[in-house]
């Protein structure tokens, strides 16, 4: 039987969320309606995807996604990458995804790198497949970059079948440049292991000089992307994600994995996500602008906490990590679910990455939760 540890931070989240004033544990950007997309994008669009789904016959549709849809992601989402169509695998979410690419390539036995913290499944999953999973740490104190040295010397030794990254990073926002993943590439493909990066929040670099590539643009064929349209593009409801690859043969692969594990996706959201990612751009312009304005906000109370909060300001994505400095016996978890039984403020604490004495805030979320909520955060750790 195969055994598989509880998805915590999942199970805590859903302990809380429905029943919580200020929900800052949300690490979507914050959730758009098809009419608000209309309205962004200055299209009467709605009208003719209504038609388009009232007036399809609901059969399984194209079984490996549309055309429309993959061509999109491939030339729009992997601009510049060199792939086409043929190069994407349509998931259910980024969650699919990544438990396709683990229950691809994982076999007992394979010695796995992780990144941690990381969203638990990235580690989780390849253990339930037997493989050997090794954790390579990011430091608070070294503003969660990698060690590189540590990585070569791990992958080197142990003959590593799979490296594991998150760029930008959940939970903490940070974003690795381009010099970092050249490197991880690098190693990988003088390993000749495969490098999976979980890119769920790209291209969400709405506080970077220069944004990052995909980990698919340094022409490396054992290269795998996921992601999907729920965190940068504000539609997680539609549970609809991709995973991305050059290496023909793994593709075929995960083409044969699927037939077991999904078939196919919803006809109704294959339409819907093809309409969502040919206006991605001005959803990106609105979420870019609600994360720095929120981020802004964060950081003034963080400011104003006399030193109770500190944390890596992020830089991507929409989640971010905080340490939090009060003298006491309370935990982060015990802080944690007080302030959501309590107080109505949802915050995720760090018991749930392993990673005791942080928070996680989501600021991709409403402005009028992260403004109402943190005053309440902050005079329940003056009270402590």
């Amino acid at each position: 039987m195969v055994k598989q540890a509880d998805f915590a931070v999942e199970q805590y989240m859903d302990k809380y969320e429905t029943g919580i004033k200020f929900n800052l544990g949300e690490t979507c950007c914050h959730s758009m309606t098809i009419q608000e997309v209309s309205n962004l994008a200055r299209v009467g669009a709605s009208d003719s995807l209504v038609s388009g789904i009232i007036n399809s016959r609901m059969t399984y549709g194209h079984i490996r996604g549309s055309p429309e849809l993959k061509s999109i992601i491939s030339e729009q989402i992997y601009e510049g990458t060199g792939l086409t169509q043929d190069n994407i695998i349509i998931t259910n979410g980024a969650i699919g995804a990544n438990f396709l690419t683990f229950y691809t390539i994982v076999d007992k036995e394979d010695h796995i790198v992780v990144v941690d913290p990381s969203y638990q499944q990235l580690s989780s999953v390849p253990e339930m497949f037997g493989g050997n999973v090794e954790l390579l740490k990011l430091k608070f104190e070294d503003k969660y970059l990698p060690d590189l040295k540590q990585l070569r010397e791990t992958v080197t030794k142990n003959k590593t079948k799979l490296v594991v990254i998150n760029n930008p990073h959940n939970p903490t926002g940070v974003v690795w440049g381009n010099d970092i993943l050249e490197e991880i590439v690098d190693i990988c493909r003088e390993n000749d292991c495969y490098i999976f990066c979980d890119e769920v929040y790209r291209p969400l670099y709405h506080s970077v000089e220069k944004a990052p590539s995909s980990i698919l643009s340094f022409g490396y064929e054992k290269a795998i992307s996921t992601s999907s349209v729920s965190k940068a593009f504000s539609f997680a409801g539609l549970r609809l994600g991709w995973i991305a690859t050059n290496d023909s043969k793994l593709r075929e692969r995960f083409f044969s994995k699927r037939d077991y594990n999904m078939i196919s996706i919803s006809l109704i959201d294959d339409k819907i996500a093809t309409f969502i990612l040919t206006h991605h751009k001005k959803i990106l312009e609105r979420n870019y602008q609600l994360c720095k304005d929120n981020l802004d906000t964060i950081q003034k109370f963080i400011d104003l906490s006399n030193g109770k909060l500190e944390w890596v300001r992020p830089q991507g994505g929409a989640t971010c990590f905080i340490k939090v400095n009060v003298k006491g016996s309370k935990s982060t978890m015990e802080i944690g679910s007080e302030l959501a039984e309590i107080h109505s403020v949802l915050v995720v604490p760090g018991e749930v990455f392993n990673h005791p004495g942080f928070i996680r805030v989501g600021f991709g979320n409403s402005k009028k939760e992260i403004e109402e909520g943190f005053p309440i955060i902050l005079k329940y750790l003056d009270s402590l």
